[in-house]
């Protein structure tokens, strides 16, 4: 049985890479919304977050970072090149550092939670949304941290306070600017479908009789 839940994890795990994937470079990734546009990679997060706990979260979040990254280096993401030019560090780390970090607290805070939750539907709604949320605030955090100061980032916060009226020069006001309409969307829908799409996948597996590998045998007595 041992060997069928890692059977089972691994095929899970390759296959929401493999979405990741697909959603990262295609436009199957993102939801046209009128003037927003909402992206999708954080529902294969939640769902490995939820299935599988806080490591195999942080490794999920590693593998969102890389997309992001290479979204970057090969301008597909028009602002990588740009950004890479003046801090390659501060690049690597605001890819890889907030959706790493994202991915472990997600998966933890699952975990902690189903041990009040037992069926596990309000715990995958509260790692769907953490995925969405800790992105945003980790990202936009690391992003200020290393390029805010940068002539880029100061001439988009500029033309940027001129449309909104807002002092965009200061970081906090900034932040709140550039994610304007577009998180409130893109958590929600992460949220409904990532909790969801999490739910009904590890459901599934518990009925089949498969368990986590990476969950240990306390934590599965304990539900």
């Amino acid at each position: 049985m041992r060997r069928n839940n890692t059977i089972y994890a691994m095929t899970i795990i390759a296959m929401m890479i493999g979405i990741m994937f697909l959603m990262g470079f295609t436009p199957l990734g993102t939801i046209p919304a009128g003037v927003l546009t909402i992206t999708l990679l954080g529902i294969p997060v939640a769902i490995v977050c939820c299935l599988f706990g806080p490591w195999m979260g942080a490794l999920i979040g590693a593998i969102w970072g890389t997309i992001s990254l290479i979204q970057g280096l090969t301008g597909l993401d028009p602002s990588g090149p740009i950004l890479w030019e003046y801090s390659p560090i501060g690049l690597v780390v605001t890819c890889y550092l907030p959706r790493i970090l994202t991915g472990l607290i997600a998966g933890a805070t699952y975990n902690l939670n189903r041990r009040w939750d037992k069926k596990g539907y309000l715990s995958a709604v509260i790692s769907s949304a953490l995925v969405s949320l800790l992105n945003t605030a980790l990202f936009m955090t690391s992003y200020c941290l290393f390029f805010f100061s940068s002539p880029a980032v100061q001439d988009s916060a500029k033309a940027l306070g001129q449309s909104t009226g807002w002092n965009t020069l200061n970081p906090f006001i900034f932040i709140i600017a550039a994610i304007g309409w577009n998180f409130l969307a893109e958590f929600l829908v992460n949220a409904i479908a990532g909790s969801a799409c999490a739910y009904g996948v590890k459901t599934a597996a518990e009925k089949l009789g498969f368990e986590s590998p990476f969950t240990k045998k306390k934590e599965q007595e304990d539900k």
